[in-house]
């Protein structure tokens, strides 16, 4: 429930932040307070560290897709080559 609980923070935070034109100036990213965030989603941790760790998440699933791509081009190649 928790890991649920810190992908539903840090995909609300990205939507947050993604707000364009006159609504940037409503939802002004940096005078919102992450830690009364946070625990609205009933999370004890810093949202601070969330972020790392998610970053760390997504960099492990774009290099794990990096390689799938890779092997499937390769695999892709002998194929045609045989």
């Amino acid at each position: 429930m928790n890991k649920l609980a810190q992908k539903a923070f840090c995909s609300w935070v990205r939507a947050y932040t993604a707000h364009r034109g006159e609504l940037k100036r409503i939802f002004m990213v940096k005078k919102l307070h992450l830690g009364h965030v946070a625990k609205s989603f009933a999370l004890k941790q810093q949202p601070s560290l969330l972020g790392k760790s998610f970053q760390g998440q997504s960099k492990k699933r774009k290099m794990d897709e990096k390689q799938k791509g890779r092997s499937k081009k390769r695999n892709v190649g002998t194929k045609t080559l045989v």
